[in-house]
């Protein structure tokens, strides 16, 4: 047999294996676009589903940071109360987690600290329309929070974003910012 058909048929085999290996290794292009083009379309029609489904809740998630927000202010207000009032009237929730009922409608207090004067303060304006600062002074001492008319007009000054005053004559009337 003659060597160069034998070399020649050798190198065209290993020609062709080379070129087969190559082939499968090499990085098809046009592959990748396509993969591309439909994790596009599919991620595509997956958002306009999401859209869609927003669409449906918006109305649904606005009112619930309404209520949201309404709540917030409600609790404030519970808490500024209870401060002076007391938390008797209060249902004692940590017994009733313990027992593994369902405490998710329920009022919760945290009355761990003293409230700021000013907090207590706004309970008391809240029940009127005007105060006078010293039937205000007055008030507080009812509710066994002792207080100088100093530090009432100091928590006046530091918190105008709340509180409102007004003279007449020698008279100083608090009421609530609207």
């Amino acid at each position: 047999m003659n060597t160069e058909v034998r070399n020649f048929h050798s190198t065209n085999v290993l020609t062709q294996v080379v070129s087969v290996c190559n082939d499968a290794d090499m990085i098809r292009f046009a592959d990748i676009a396509k993969g591309l083009r439909e994790q596009v379309n599919n991620d595509i029609k997956h958002l306009r589903a999401n859209y869609a489904e927003q669409n449906k809740l918006r109305k649904h998630v606005l009112r619930f940071r309404d209520l949201e927000g309404d709540s917030k202010a409600r609790e404030g207000r519970i808490q500024r109360a209870a401060a002076l009032i007391g938390a008797d009237d209060f249902v004692d929730v940590s017994k009733q987690l313990k027992t593994g009922e369902d405490v998710s409608t329920c009022i919760t207090l945290h009355l761990d600290s003293e409230l700021p004067l000013w907090a207590l303060m706004q309970a008391i304006v809240e029940q009127t329309s005007e105060i006078q600062v010293i039937e205000l002074q007055h008030a507080l001492e009812h509710f066994g929070k002792k207080s100088t008319r100093q530090a009432i007009e100091s928590a006046l000054a530091a918190h105008k974003e709340t509180f409102e005053t007004k003279s007449r004559g020698r008279e100083k009337f608090v009421s609530l910012k609207r």
